[in-house]
């Protein structure tokens, strides 16, 4: 026997350790999933409204398994007493959903908010009448009487298009909104009212009230009504989990444009309040704003920043003009989004 030559036996218990040690492994590696799967990043998004349609790419994000294939574990949390702005300034959620008007507010005082994609992609502010009024255009409001939430959004989308179309605020009556019923509208307290696209006129066709509906996106005033943002310590700490999540939020969102009715379902599922038709009704009405033609899920334009930075300093918002580059980021989206 050579002397770098094992004995039989002791060879024969080499190989058998070997044989266990890979078996050992073996059994081990079936556990490593459930691992992985505690040790998801827990994620909360805080919506701005309750569960609706409104949110339902988030919802097929989560069904569809796209936050887990990024390994995050997301939970949507409805509106409280709280805003989401506040929150997420605060660090108590990493996403939250506002309007870019808000944001920009927000901004000036202070609050160091970022908004990274939106949902809808025009806005959904409109101004609606019955039918029978025959008001269609914004020159129509000239002598009518408008409810208006003049401390909202909505306020700021009514003046601008009036300045936009050269409407002299004084011919036309605004009232100011003291809830957000429709009433007054069917009353005939007011001729027209400020609503979304998505909302009311569902509510009111259903009723059997058609409406007209004046968009204000479609005289080029487009406000973003739910961007979603985050905070610049997160932009800064964790950028990996912002792209993470917006590539599999955009990919819940195309899911929602190629499936509506299923997106209505799992929208209905969390709000035992939702109405089924009436949610697949507003989702319709919803598509064409959350990806206009050319546009790809949860875009954001430039321009539309500068149109609403302009609309918050005329209207004496904002006490001098902000940084508007700084309040949005676009490369997360252009990281995750394709055409």
């Amino acid at each position: 026997m050579k002397a770098n030559q094992l004995p039989q036996n002791l060879l024969l218990l080499v190989i058998l350790f070997v044989l266990a040690a890979l078996m050992a492994s073996g059994c081990n590696s079936t556990e490593q999933p459930a691992v992985a799967a505690a040790s998801a990043t827990p994620v909360t998004v805080q919506l701005a409204w309750v569960h609706s349609s409104e949110y339902s790419g988030f919802y097929v994000a989560e069904e569809k398994g796209f936050y887990a294939k990024e390994n995050l574990s997301v939970t949507f949390n409805a509106l409280g007493d709280t805003s989401p702005i506040d929150l997420v300034a605060a660090g108590k959620a990493d996403f939250g959903i506002t309007s870019a008007d808000n944001l920009l507010s927000a901004r000036a005082k202070g609050s160091p908010v970022v908004a990274v994609a939106t949902i809808f992609q025009r806005s959904p502010v409109a101004f609606i009448s019955l039918a029978e009024k025959n008001i269609t255009r914004p020159q129509d409001l000239i002598g009518k009487k408008v409810l208006v939430h003049f401390d909202g959004t909505t306020g700021l989308v009514y003046h601008a298009l009036l300045a936009s179309q050269g409407i002299d605020p004084a011919k036309v009556e605004g009232v100011p909104r003291t809830d957000f019923g429709n009433d007054p509208l069917l009353k005939g307290q007011v001729d027209v009212m400020d609503a979304f696209i998505t909302n009311q006129p569902v509510q009111l066709a259903r009723a059997g009230h058609p409406v007209n509906a004046i968009l204000a996106s479609d005289y080029g005033i487009d406000i973003y009504a739910n961007i979603i943002f985050t905070s610049e310590a997160t932009i800064a700490n964790k950028p990996d989990l912002v792209e993470r999540f917006l590539r599999a939020t955009t990919q819940g969102i195309q899911g929602a444009l190629q499936d509506p009715k299923g997106a209505v379902a799992l929208a209905v599922a969390r709000n035992s309040d939702l109405s089924s038709e009436t949610e697949t009704e507003s989702m319709n009405r919803s598509l064409p704003l959350l990806n206009p033609a050319g546009g790809r899920p949860g875009m954001m334009r430039p321009e539309d920043w500068e149109i609403t930075h302009q609309i918050l300093l005329d209207q004496g918002i904002l006490d001098k003009p902000l940084d508007v580059k700084a309040a949005y980021n676009l490369s997360f989206l252009e990281k995750v989004s394709t055409p």
